[in-house]
C-alpha cells in the first residue's frame, strides 16, 4: 500500500519566480527608466570571487533580518538566481539587478526567506533584539516547546524523535492555496504545507545542536521540501509532512519515514541535490525500527500467532516489519475476535513496515 500525500506547489512556484526575475541588467536600450538606476557605479563592499561567497554573503544578510544584499562580482557568469535558489535552504523567492561597471558588475539580490535564519542567529547570540514582533512570537514557541519535549539529558536520537512527534500531533497539514506554507503558520496557527513542516523541524534541529539540511524534490508528481538530519556520525531523511497523511488518525503518529536512507525515500520521492550527494543518508542505527526495537515477522504462522497475542492483550495500535508476503486480513479473522481494523503498509528496501489499528 502506497502512502499517498497532497501538497501545495509552492516550490514550482519560487522556480518560476525566480526564472521570471533571474537578474536583469539595467539600461538596455528599451529601458532607461528600471528602478535598477540607483544601483551605484562604485564597487560594492561585498567582493565575491565566486558562487560559494555570493551564497555566504546572501546567508548573512539573511541571518541579519535583511530582505537584500549588494554583491560586487568580477563575472557575469558568476549571476545565477536559480543556483542561488537552489542551494539555499528556506529563499521562498529571489530576484537581483545588476550594473556593468569597472572591472565587474554591482548585483543587488533581493530575496523572501524563512524566519529561520535570524531565529537561529538570535538563538545562539542570546539576544532578540533583531527579530520583529512576529519572529519573537515564533521564536518563544521554539523555546517553549524545546523546554516542554526535550532535555539536554537526551541523546540526540530521543529529542529529534520528541520534536518529529510534537509537528505530527500540533500541525495539521492545509493546502488553502499559498498562505499556510511557512514555520509561523504551522507553529502558531497549527497549520501548513510541506515547507511549514520542513522550516519547524530544522529550525528544532538548529536549536539542538543536531546537524542537518533540506533537500527539494518531488514526492508523487507534486513539488515537495523535507529534511535530512546527522544522528553519531550518520544521515537519515526525514519526512514529517508525510508522516502526517491527510485523513490519518490523530491517535497513533507515523514514523514510516522518520530517519529513513537515501535508498528508502527514492521509493516514492525524486531529488537532486549536491549537498546528499556529498552527504548520503545511509544511516541505519538510527531508523525507527531499530530504535523502537519493533517485532520482526518471519512466517504467516508467526504473524498469526504475533496479532492473536496483540489482540488478546487488548493492544490499540502495533507496528511490525516483515520481509515475507503476509495476509494480515487472515491473521485477524483467525484471532476470533469481534473488531474493526485500519492498517498501513509502507515498503522499504528489503522490507515492509506495517501500523495497524485496532478497534475493539
Amino acid at each position: 500500500m502506497k502512502h499517498i500525500k497532497y501538497w501545495a506547489s509552492l516550490l514550482t512556484g519560487v522556480v518560476i519566480l525566480a526564472s521570471l526575475y533571474g537578474c536583469t541588467l539595467p539600461f538596455t536600450n528599451d529601458n532607461s527608466s528600471d528602478s535598477s538606476t540607483e544601483i551605484s557605479y562604485t564597487a560594492f563592499d561585498n567582493k565575491a570571487t565566486d558562487t560559494e561567497d555570493i551564497i555566504n554573503f546572501i546567508i548573512e544578510a539573511m541571518s541579519d533580518n535583511q530582505t537584500s544584499c549588494n554583491i560586487f562580482v568580477p563575472d557575469s557568469d558568476l549571476i545565477d538566481a536559480n543556483e542561488w535558489l537552489t542551494r539555499i535552504s528556506g529563499i521562498e523567492q529571489i530576484k537581483c539587478e545588476y550594473r556593468r561597471i569597472k572591472d565587474g558588475y554591482n548585483l543587488v539580490v533581493t530575496f523572501e526567506c524563512w524566519d529561520n535564519y535570524a531565529i537561529i542567529k538570535a538563538f545562539n547570540s542570546g539576544n532578540t533584539s533583531q527579530l520583529n514582533s512576529r519572529q519573537v512570537e515564533l521564536y518563544n514557541k521554539y523555546i517553549e516547546v524545546l523546554a516542554k519535549v526535550t532535555s539536554p539529558a537526551r541523546s540526540d536520537y530521543e529529542n529529534e524523535l520528541a520534536i518529529h512527534d510534537y509537528l505530527v500531533s500540533h500541525i495539521t497539514y492545509i493546502d488553502n492555496g499559498g498562505s499556510t506554507f511557512n514555520a509561523y503558520d504551522a507553529m502558531i496557527n497549527g497549520k501548513a504545507v510541506c515547507s511549514g513542516y520542513t522550516e519547524s523541524f530544522k529550525t528544532f534541529m538548529d536549536m539542538l545542536g543536531i546537524e542537518n539540511y533540506t533537500i527539494s524534490g518531488k514526492a508523487g508528481n507534486d513539488q515537495h521540501i523535507w529534511n535530512v538530519v546527522k544522528i553519531n556520525g550518520d544521515w537519515y531523511q526525514v519526512d514529517v509532512t508525510w508522516d502526517d497523511p491527510v485523513g490519518g488518525s490523530p491517535e497513533y503518529i507515523d514514523h514510516s519515514y522518520f530517519n529513513i536512507s537515501d535508498s528508502d525515500m527514492a521509493i516514492d520521492h525524486t531529488w537532486t541535490s549536491d549537498i546528499n550527494d556529498a552527504n548520503p543518508a545511509n544511516g541505519y542505527i538510527y531508523t525507527y525500527p531499530v530504535q523502537a526495537k519493533l517485532h520482526s515477522v518471519g512466517t504467516q504462522y508467526d504473524l498469526d500467532r504475533y496479532i492473536l497475542r496483540c489482540i488478546k492483550s487488548r493492544s490499540d495500535h502495533i507496528e511490525f516489519t516483515t520481509i515475507s508476503d503476509l495476509d494480515l486480513k487472515s491473521a485477524v479473522s483467525n484471532a476470533g475476535v469481534q473488531l474493526s481494523y485500519s492498517y498501513k503498509a509502507t515498503e522499504r528496501t528489503g522490507y515492509t513496515l506495517y501500523s495497524v489499528t485496532f478497534t475493539y
